[in-house]
């Protein structure tokens, strides 16, 4: 007994440490200006018990970007379909994680309008993988994980304006990022109706030298009703702010643009990255055993706010701004 606890004390201050981590990298200014997708499904899996160690969770999330900010940015166009696989386990009394990103995206421009060269590209690969933990503290679960730098981020985009810069495009960061997060959870477990509310945060401790993503911070809320022992509804709501990234990477020289402002990083810190945006899901969910479960989710923008000055074309990151379809599908084993 005396060696567990002791065993069980050492882990959770290893991970108190990790945490005090991520504190410290979130005043350097370093995470996140990859996608963020404010939906929870945490109540609607499986647990893991001693006769089913591991729990799979696939989510296929699609993002239609085909009329992106209301049309305010008609030119570009993209299509993003994310598939993620995440593996959860106990071990030493806590749950582990692993969560591997499939990244699929679907670009094409219309500059038509303004006599420039259209291009169509498709960029698919896998992204970057999470490692996290999570454990109970005086009521509330902690969170904590690291992002490893898995994805490609060296993709050639055939955008002339382009080029390797818009880096939130890529299917990784290039970065290593720590993730934090509290979560309180409400409700008796023979009650109909729970709640949650999570504070979450992701920064970069490691990164390439021309690229760094913003830190992203994150506060969602939730509820939830069992209409019937199978069928659940969810209504959650989530602010995210994203600071800015750190870009400075240049074109290509030969490229007209470049050519003409040979001195200048086009993206020196990246325009369309540093704002705050909250959204509102609406999701069910449905139990078809104690084993397997399933989820729906349908998440809308409600308001972006952008925090840097730019023209009226730059946008915040459009793929936090537009409607995002969640399915997934749990299964204990």
């Amino acid at each position: 007994m005396k060696i567990s606890f002791l065993s069980e004390r050492t882990t959770r201050a290893a991970l108190f440490s990790l945490l005090a981590l991520g504190a410290y990298t979130e005043a350097q200014a370093c995470p996140c200006g990859c996608v963020k997708i404010c939906v929870d499904n945490l109540a609607d899996r499986p647990a893991v018990t001693p006769a089913a160690p591991f729990v799979l969770d696939v989510r296929f999330d699609a993002i239609d970007q085909n009329e992106r900010n209301d049309a305010a940015h008609a030119h570009w166009y993209g299509s993003h379909f994310l598939t993620t696989a995440t593996v959860e386990t106990q071990l030493g009394g806590q749950t582990w994680t692993l969560s591997v990103p499939r990244i699929e995206r679907h670009l094409h421009t219309d500059k038509t309008a303004v006599g420039a060269t259209n291009y169509t590209q498709n960029v698919v690969g896998l992204g970057d993988i999470t490692l996290g933990t999570r454990f109970a503290w005086s009521g509330f679960t902690v969170n904590a994980g690291v992002k490893l730098p898995t994805g490609n981020d060296h993709i050639i985009f055939a955008d002339p304006d382009g080029g390797l810069s818009r880096r939130y495009l890529q299917p990784g960061t290039g970065s290593t990022d720590v993730l934090a997060g509290l979560r309180k959870d409400f409700g008796a477990a023979d009650s109909a109706w729970s709640e949650f509310v999570q504070l979450q945060a992701q920064g970069a401790v490691a990164s390439d030298a021309n690229f760094r993503p913003g830190t992203t911070i994150s506060l969602g809320a939730g509820v939830r009703y069992k209409v019937t022992d199978s069928l659940a509804v969810s209504l959650q709501g989530s602010l995210l702010r994203q600071f800015r990234d750190k870009n400075t990477m240049r074109l290509d020289p030969t490229t007209p643009r470049q050519a003409a402002t040979p001195s200048k990083s086009v993206y020196d810190e990246d325009l369309e990255s540093g704002g705050l945006t909250t959204s509102l899901a609406a999701g069910l969910s449905y139990k078809f055993s104690g084993a397997t479960s399933a989820y729906l989710f349908y998440s809308q923008p409600v308001e972006t706010r952008s925090y840097v000055t730019k023209s009226a074309t730059s946008l915040v990151n459009p793929v936090h701004a537009t409607a995002i379809w969640s399915l997934g599908l749990s299964h204990s084993f």
